[in-house]
């Protein structure tokens, strides 16, 4: 998926009312030729906005989620830690509420932009081919 294939899925599945870490999971799934699964879509809201507290970016944690789905062995073993990592030294925090700068009209610009980046980390990862 190039670049702006990958914005424009981020704003369809955003106007669909999907939340960031629905739209990592559903992106990431799609990416696996998963089959469409709602019912985990709609969990996957239980992960937005730092847990709807501020805390670990749902992004982050449905990043993670996808690397246990593609392969729970590899991803225990050095893969999730990568993630974090990369997360943390990309955007300067692992939380939602320090990514945000305390500011909710933030998600506007910061989150798209994070999406994208960390969908681009796991293509890398994982080895998602860039149709």
């Amino acid at each position: 998926m190039g670049m702006m294939d990958i914005n424009k899925k981020i704003i369809d599945l955003k106007l669909q009312g999907n939340c960031c870490s629905q739209i990592i999971m559903q992106m990431g799934m799609d990416a696996m030729g998963k089959e469409k699964n709602p019912d985990l879509i709609a969990a996957m809201a239980g992960l937005c906005g730092g847990l709807h507290r501020g805390k670990v970016c749902g992004i982050l944690t449905a990043a993670a989620c996808l690397l246990y789905m593609r392969n729970p062995e590899e991803a225990g073993q050095g893969q999730n830690e990568e993630l974090l990592d990369w997360f943390e030294d990309e955007f300067g925090s692992l939380d939602c509420d320090e990514l945000l700068e305390g500011n909710p009209l933030n998600k506007a610009e910061k989150c798209p932009a994070m999406m994208d980046a960390t969908y681009k980390k796991l293509q890398e990862m994982l080895g998602w081919e860039d149709d």
